[in-house]
């Protein structure tokens, strides 16, 4: 339950997407209201790491909590879910 702030940051590829996927899935595990997750720490970020993004967006809009990236340069974000909704 609550809200829940994760920070992400070096590189995220291949070789290390399943991190990022393990500490997004815990988190999300608890069905929190709402979850952030701050990018601004992250230098790159390839196809696996944007998947399990996807993948993560997938399980917070099937549970209903909201999930917000930030810390996006030249964005305040990229992708929102709020109540199964996606906005931009």
């Amino acid at each position: 339950m609550g809200n829940h702030v994760v920070t992400i940051g070096g590189r995220v590829t291949v070789d290390t997407s399943g991190d990022m996927r393990r500490t997004l899935i815990n988190v999300l595990r608890s069905k929190p209201v709402k979850v952030t997750v701050d990018l601004s720490r992250v230098t790159y970020i390839d196809a696996s790491g944007l998947a399990t993004l996807v993948e993560a967006v997938r399980v917070a809009r099937k549970q209903n909590t909201r999930f917000t990236l930030r810390g996006i340069p030249g964005q305040t974000r990229l992708f929102e879910i709020d109540g199964g909704e996606a906005g931009a």
